[in-house]
């Protein structure tokens, strides 16, 4: 196209126009702009004209240019795009509408063609253009649709699989929707899409006649979801239009489907999220819709059903634990009075806590629920779990919101709570003075002033409420007595979410008592963090030096068998192990779990260094003396002479290795240090046997040619020592030879365990002593 023929109808230029057709060819005229030339859209003159909407240079075009020219001007696509002046009228129909129009004369006068059913590269009509992502084109879409007698358009489906209704539904043009639905009554036909299954999820941008239309015409559709799994009820509710719900509660026309919309889709989970529409209802603070759902559900499934069904839908969760109670009970501006309203249905639900471990209780003290709050404490005393959440925020971190009266009445109940603090380590003191509640910080500043209500700590201990039990500690020392009285501790099952909690838990004298306590499989807690895989807990434990290892249980596993066992079943394990400089596989021979390695350490060393200084006396000392002239050894030709010789220098060696090897172990790694302690008590061994085997032929090197029998006396004695010697063989002998020491141990075998039933006996006296003992005053 030539540029100032572009440029004419771009800007309406009607003098260019009359000038150019006066000097030009009609073909000048049909040349068309490329869009990457002609802007958005390109194309011939009208194409340019209707974008930008110069309806003066349109019609005086259609009287200057030849008929044939006007006709493939006005009705032929474009190359690019293929669309047509009618589609370029479209894109902008807020403003264009008048070019549409024009148009329409246009073809009334030439009476050839149906530019709207011209269909561009989407296959779209001109309708389509219209009512697609152009908001206010409802008068073009009108104005198209009005040439358009016997509504073939509204059949036609787009690239997108989707028909003009959907577009209209979507985008709130009712006069558009209410034309075609009242032209194609009791037919679907007109309704075509891949991105809702049904028009009823367009429903809440639609007017009361477009709905009692969409009714009539789609009932067969009301349960279909889309790729989401949203049912009607949960696009309703999303966008809050409690419209559709009213037009079918109070209407008789539709009582079919309004038994099913309250029966079956109220209950109908979403997929992402799991959630009903009383769900989304509640979350999007929708309450008028969520009383008609209620109100939908009590007319339609009860009255069916004649009895309360098993899982009504104010009970159904979602995937985040939250019952449509939670979901009315969070956020800042709560809503109070459905809260009350579906706890007045069941009051149960007051039990049920969500994945964060929020109860409604909770949620209610946090949003200020006053009425909330004290309905629920009609109803039932709630269980610790239900006063905190995971994160070990408490009701007592949320008192700032509530009212005075309310806030001490909680105080009274929950005092115990007063120090436990959040993930971020604060106390409700310190969210007190963030929140400046002056009357609040002055009772958590001095609890003398707040009158205490009575703990049940015994039946805490009980329902394994850990938490609980760790922040009575505090008000009750006499609980550690019990604890070791029960035999068992809170450490053996609390859990906590930090590595940091666990540090600061064992920091706290009462539990470090606690940490080697066996409970009644005789598993200490680090048992216990090893079979649940609680690294962090196991972690903070193994860098404990006090907490031991190596106590087994009654399966007569220790901790470090259970550790050796992850780590062979997983890499983050032996990663863990090797971070810490711990080694779950080293296994000890001599040294058990309760060996004291000072004591052990310094008989060993005593031992060591007095073989040490034997057998290098011994060296110089030598069997049958030296020779006066030469100084060498008299018998240093003899077999048994240089025997001795090797098993004394091997003796005074593996004495110094000893020796060597506790002074390493003193400066090691706790692993280490009891690897070299137990490894020296078998390099000790050697040593003991060097010098048995040195006596042995020292004594044969100077008596055997004078007294042959008495050095083989001193042979065969001195080799039932060392055989003796085998720490195996040697519990043989003793129990098979020496039947008092059998005796012996059973007797006292026997007097430990009536020991153990006796204290066991007082141990439980103990505990119900401090069951009853139990009062207000144990803080």
């Amino acid at each position: 196209m030539d540029p100032l023929l572009k440029k004419a109808a771009r800007n309406g230029d009607v003098n260019f126009l009359k000038e150019a057709v006066s000097l030009q060819m009609p073909e000048y005229f049909l040349t068309e702009t490329p869009s990457e030339e002609g802007g958005a859209l390109g194309g011939n003159i009208f194409h340019l004209a209707a974008y930008f909407d110069k309806v003066d240079f349109f019609r005086e075009a259609t009287k200057l240019l030849p008929k044939h020219v006007v006709e493939r001007l006005v009705f032929e696509p474009n190359e690019i795009c293929r669309y047509t002046p009618l589609h370029a009228a479209a894109i902008k129909g807020k403003f264009n509408h008048s070019t549409a129009k024009l148009i329409k004369e246009i073809h009334g006068t030439l009476g050839t063609g149906k530019p709207w059913l011209a269909l561009n590269q989407d296959d779209m009509t001109p309708l389509h253009v219209a009512l697609k992502d152009h908001k206010d084109n409802e008068a073009c879409a009108m104005e198209i649709l009005s040439m358009d007698v016997h509504f073939e358009s509204a059949f036609i489906v787009d690239e997108d699989g989707n028909t003009p209704l959907y577009y209209a539904l979507k985008n709130g043009f009712d006069q558009v929707s209410e034309k075609i639905l009242t032209f194609f009554l009791f037919s679907a036909a007109a309704f075509r899409t891949k991105d809702v299954p049904t028009p009823f999820h367009l429903a809440p941008y639609s007017s009361e006649n477009v709905l009692r239309l969409l009714f009539k015409n789609f009932a067969d559709y009301i349960d279909k979801t889309d790729d989401r799994g949203y049912s009607v009820l949960h696009q309703w509710a999303e966008k809050g239009d409690a419209g559709p719900c009213k037009v079918l509660l109070e209407s008789d026309d539709f009582s079919e489907l309004r038994t099913k919309v309250f029966t079956e889709l109220v209950n109908a989970k979403e997929d992402k999220y799991s959630e009903t529409p009383m769900h989304l209802a509640a979350r999007k603070k929708q309450s008028e819709l969520a009383h008609l759902m209620i109100r939908g559900y009590k007319q339609s499934s009860i009255a069916e059903l004649e009895s309360e069904p098993d899982c009504p839908p104010w009970k159904i969760k979602n995937k985040k634990g939250n019952t449509p109670l939670h979901s009315a009970l969070y956020g800042k501006s709560p809503h109070e009075e459905f809260a009350l309203e579906i706890l007045s249905i069941d009051p149960m639900l007051c039990r049920i806590r969500n994945n964060k471990g929020e109860s409604p209780f909770f949620l209610a003290v946090r949003s200020g629920c006053t009425r909330a709050v004290d309905e629920i404490l009609r109803i039932e005393e709630p269980s610790f779990d239900l006063l905190h959440s995971n994160t070990g925020t408490t009701v007592l971190h949320c008192l700032s919101t509530c009212p005075e009266n309310t806030g001490k009445r909680l105080l009274g109940k929950y005092w115990w709570m007063i120090k436990l603090t959040d993930d971020s380590r604060k106390t409700a003191l310190d969210k007190a003075k963030e929140a400046n509640v002056l009357w609040l910080v002055n009772l958590l500043t001095n609890p003398s002033l707040i009158r205490k209500e009575r703990f049940d700590w015994v039946s805490a201990c009980k329902r394994q409420e850990t938490q609980a039990v760790l922040a009575f500690i505090n008000h009750c020392q006499d609980l550690q007595r019990a604890c070791r009285e029960e035999n068992d501790t809170p450490l053996h099952h609390i859990k906590l979410d930090t590595y940091e909690g666990y540090l600061t838990l064992l920091q706290d004298p009462s539990i470090r008592e606690l940490k080697n306590m066996t409970d009644h499989d005789g598993t200490t807690p680090l048992h216990r963090a090893l079979e649940r895989k609680d690294m962090l807990l196991a972690k903070v434990l193994l860098l404990d030096d006090g907490v031991e290892r190596f106590i087994a249980d009654r399966n007569g596993r220790t901790a470090m068998d259970l550790l050796a066992k992850l780590c062979k079943e997983s890499d983050d394990w032996e990663e863990m192990c090797k971070q810490i400089k711990v080694n779950p596989h080293m296994k000890t021979s001599y040294i058990q779990s309760a060996t004291n390695l000072d004591q052990i350490r310094n008989t060993l060393s005593v031992v060591a260094a007095l073989l040490a200084t034997i057998t290098f006396a011994a060296g110089f000392t030598l069997p049958g003396g030296i020779n006066n002239i030469t100084g060498q050894a008299i018998l240093a030709k003899k077999a048994a002479f240089l025997v001795f010789l090797l098993a004394d220098v091997y003796a005074m060696c593996t004495a110094m290795l000893v020796l060597f090897c506790l002074i390493w172990s003193m400066v090691s790694e706790p692993d280490m240090a009891r690897l070299l302690v137990d490894q020296s008590v078998f390099i000790l061994m050697q040593s003991l046997y060097g010098t048995l085997l040195a006596f042995m032929t020292g004594v044969y090197t100077v008596i055997a040619s004078s007294s042959l029998w008495a050095a083989i006396l001193v042979f065969v004695m001195c080799s039932i020592i060392g055989i003796s010697a085998n720490r195996t063989i040697l519990h043989y002998v003793i129990a098979k030879f020496i039947p008092a020491s059998s005796t012996s141990a059973n007797t006292n075998t026997n007097i430990e365990m009536q020991d153990r039933m006796r204290l066991l006996e007082e141990g439980t006296v103990g505990a119900s002593s401090a069951r009853n003992d139990t009062s207000p005053n144990m803080k």
